[in-house]
């Protein structure tokens, strides 16, 4: 497993047809990085070893991407599910990005233990990726 190495310039290549989710950030949150929207309604950085249970299954906390980098008490904005970013280079097309055990990166492998967790984001080419979970 590894982490994605995130380009400095990272962003939504097709933010004016998403809708964003806006939330008070409750971290330090950079552009590009992971988050979840936590049970008080903040933002926070997404890590595999914070899980959503339902039931008997469950599944790493992710909600989307940040759209820019937004400082701790302050409101910002995360593209979720079908928004594509502009956010590596030398990425492998077809290959599933999970949530890492660093907070706010992605894998390029499962890292959370067991369950029923799924892949957050696909690689749709060299440089992009398209969010296959999170808010809609």
């Amino acid at each position: 497993m590894a982490d994605i190495t995130k380009s400095s310039s990272a962003c939504a290549v097709d933010a004016l047809y998403k809708k964003p989710r806006t939330r008070q950030a409750g971290a330090e949150i950079a552009n590009g990085d992971a988050c979840y929207i936590d049970s008080n309604g903040r933002l926070q950085l997404a890590v595999s070893t914070v899980w959503l249970v339902t039931g008997t299954t469950g599944q790493v906390a992710f909600d989307g991407l940040a759209a820019n980098d937004i400082p701790s008490g302050t409101y910002g904005e995360i593209f979720g599910d079908g928004a594509e970013f502009e956010y590596s280079t030398g990425m492998t097309i077809g290959l599933a990005l999970w949530v890492s055990n660093t907070a706010g990166k992605l894998a390029d492998a499962r890292v959370a233990a067991a369950g029923t967790d799924q892949p957050v984001a696909i690689v749709r080419s060299a440089t992009v990726i398209e969010l296959v979970r999170g808010v809609k």
